[in-house]
Parts: structure tokens; sequence; C-alpha cells
């Protein structure tokens, strides 16, 4: 049988057919096509539009496709085809989902003034009560059509996924990931200010604002791992570091990891320091933090790469 990768010649999609080759497996990557495609040996591909359902139950067929890894499902628009071959075929689908299904996250973008939870939130905590995060939002990801993004909600895909009995789902919940091709280069603002050296100007609203990570080897690992594993089928795992750092100690674990020594002091709004941006556009008393002890104690998930080794290989990749 076959695993396949949906959205698979991309940044995460990429770092998991690399996980599954290590694994001795052959995947399937399905995408449109439409862009050069440099997958790593091994790995096999066929040219698919995710919203052409009967083109996506021909291949899965003719591959024995029995798991389905989807990296590019934003909404039912893009995703609703999807979801009807699942029905066809039967098997796993794992839905790579997100930190911003999370009641803080509806807080962050002033949309809704939820209790503000402090705590990493666990995988039954309460979900944001509204929908369509991305409707209302002019911070949207580049490179993909607006009336995707309209479509956007993650909480809607869990529930139409895990609701149906056709197949069995699994639901990774991931943080922000960063490493060698991030196309938003999550980790530049702290890279470059290091490198700047010196004093570093940091806004205070954003100072001490606690975010959750991945390593994108790490999170790949953390799919590859639910997705071949009977256990997690019908679970939902958040994935991550397990640890949660603010923008200073970022700062600081960046300076350490290049040789630089650097001042971090925190400034008022109107002196717009570092994140100054970040800080008009979003209140940050809500944290976007997880607790990944789940994955960790159910299926045994730990991370590949050390952390060192991971924060030299993006300042490589922003300095390349």
């Amino acid at each position: 049988m076959t695993i396949a990768i949906l959205g698979g010649t991309g940044f995460i999609g990429t770092a998991v057919a690399k996980r599954l080759l290590a694994r001795g497996e052959a995947p399937l990557v399905l995408a449109r096509g439409k862009h050069p495609v440099a997958l790593p040996d091994g790995a096999r591909f066929e040219a698919a539009d995710r919203m052409d359902g009967r083109r996506l139950v021909e291949l899965l067929r003719d591959n024995d496709v029995d798991t389905v890894i989807d990296i590019f499902a934003l909404g039912l628009k893009n995703t609703g085809p999807v979801l009807e071959a699942m029905g066809a075929i039967g098997g796993r689908y794992l839905l790579l989902s997100s930190v911003d299904v999370y009641s803080n996250y509806g807080g962050l973008l002033g949309r809704e003034t939820p209790p503000v939870q402090a705590a990493p939130a666990k995988e039954d905590d309460p979900l944001r009560g509204f929908r369509f995060p991305y409707r209302q939002n002019s911070r949207r990801p580049q490179g993909v059509e607006d009336d995707l993004f309209d479509d956007y909600d993650k909480i809607i895909l869990e529930e139409a996924a895990a609701g149906d009995g056709r197949f069995a789902t699994t639901v990774i919940r991931a943080p922000m990931t960063f490493g060698p091709g991030d196309k938003q280069h999550r980790f530049r603002w702290a890279i470059e200010a290091v490198k700047a050296g010196g004093v570093i100007e940091l806004d205070e609203r954003a100072a001490k604002w606690p975010n959750s990570y991945g390593y994108i080897n790490d999170v790949a690992e953390a799919m590859v791992l639910a997705a071949t594993s009977p256990a997690a089928a019908g679970r939902t795992y958040n994935v991550g570091q397990n640890f949660v750092r603010n923008p200073i100690e970022w700062l600081l674990s960046f300076a350490v990891v290049m040789g630089r020594r650097v001042e971090v002091q925190e400034v008022p709004a109107e002196k717009r320091g570092l994140m100054a941006e970040r800080a008009d556009a979003s209140n940050l008393s809500y944290p976007l933090t997880l607790d990944t002890s789940r994955i960790r104690t159910e299926l045994g998930f730990s991370e590949i790469v050390p952390e060192r080794e991971a924060l030299l290989a993006t300042i490589a990749a922003e300095s390349a």
C-alpha cells in the first residue's frame, strides 16, 4: 500500500516526503504541477488538482493508496473534493491543522474576547468561537488565491473530516513552523537583529508574548509518525517544541548560537521598536502556545534534530 501527500511539493510537504523515505516508504506526491517540482529521490509525482475529485479517486486507486497526508487543506472549497475521494477509497486521512483553532487566536485577532488561556493549549481546550478568520484579516500568507483564504477554517475541516465515518482521520495541530525553505521567514526578524548586534529595541507590547514553534524536520516527523501509527486513528495531536519562549528569549537564544553579544531593551510603542507592527495588529495578551504532551505520551514522539542544529540551519538559510 502507498502513502500519498497532497500539496507535497512545498516547505512542509517536501520535508514529510523525506521523513517517509527515511522510514522506507516511497510516497506518492500529488500537486497541481504548476511549478517546477524538485522532490527527494524515491518520491513519485503525479499532477492532480485537489479540487478534481474524480481524478483524485482514480490516482488513489491506481496507486493503491491507503493513507493520505493533506498539507494544503484550507477550507471546504479546496478540501471537500478530497474528503469525497477519501470516502471512496477509505483508509487513513491526516489533516494538517493549526494552532489557530484555539480560543486564544480569536482574542489575538481582536475578533472576540475569550478568557485568556495562559497555559499552553491542550487538544480538548476551547476553540475559537467564530469562523473564517482570514475574511477580515489583512495578515495572510502570500501566493494563495484570496477566495481560498476567505474560505479558510481548520475547525470546519476538522469537524468535517472527523465526522465522516467512511475513513479514519488524524488531526495534527501545528505551530509556527520554521527552518530552511520557510517562505514566511518566521525568524528573519531575530536573526537580522542579532547580526546587527549592540542594543536591540523591542516593542514592549511584544517582548514577553509567548508563542510555540516547531522545526520543520521535527514537525514532519510528527506527522509521519501519526500517519503511520494505528493508535493515532481518530486522534488529534498538538505538535511543536516542548518549551515556549517569548521574543526576548528567542533573541538571546539566537545570540548564543551566533556568538554575538546583544542587549535587548523594551521600548514603548511610539519608538517603533522591533515587532511594533505585529503588536499594532494583534492583541498580544493572548499567547499562541501548545501543550504537546499527548503525542509524546501516546506515540512516543521526540525531536529528531537538536535545537542548536535547527537554529544553525535556519540562520544559514536566512543568510544565503
